[in-house]
């Protein structure tokens, strides 16, 4: 297998097994067992709103909508990132795909602030989400890239 091939994997797998650390937590909870580690993980990178978070048998994931959906936006971004484009593709596309879904974050995020209007659960996940997505078209070729480069740096060591 190559490195292109095992990199990328790595990184779903760690994209996944993240998505699972706060998705899990509600599951816990409606079969009696204690989450409140996972909870606390979240807890300084999430305001954990319940009125702001999906529920699961009841019980709020452990982290917010907005939170969510860039997490699960990302891990399908890398889950769909081959499909769309090579691992051997280096190339990061032009910034305006990260900055464009980042004002429209920033611009969702910023109207609780301001007295233009209210952000909605779903302009939370939807700006949330694409952002995720977008963000990935920038994770995975850097992520492989990175360790392409220590495989040959590595080679070129133990020559």
């Amino acid at each position: 297998m190559r490195i292109e091939t095992k990199s990328y994997l790595l990184l779903l797998v760690l994209a996944l097994v993240y998505d699972a650390m706060f998705t899990f937590p509600p599951v816990l909870l409606h079969f009696g067992i204690n989450a409140d580690l996972l909870y606390r993980f979240f807890r300084p990178v999430c305001d954990q709103m319940d009125s702001r978070s999906f529920h699961i048998f009841g019980y709020k994931l452990a982290v917010c909508s907005r939170c969510a959906s860039i997490y699960y936006g990302a891990t399908l971004g890398i889950l769909l990132y081959p499909v769309f484009k090579s691992l051997r593709d280096a190339e990061i596309p032009n910034l305006l795909f990260l900055a464009v879904p980042l004002a429209a974050l920033v611009a969702d995020f910023s109207l609780d602030y301001t007295d233009f209007g209210r952000n909605t659960f779903l302009s939370r996940s939807i700006t949330g989400g694409v952002f995720g997505l977008s963000l990935a078209l920038f994770v995975v070729p850097v992520w492989v890239s990175l360790f392409r480069e220590f495989k040959t740096k590595r080679l070129v060591q133990n020559e």
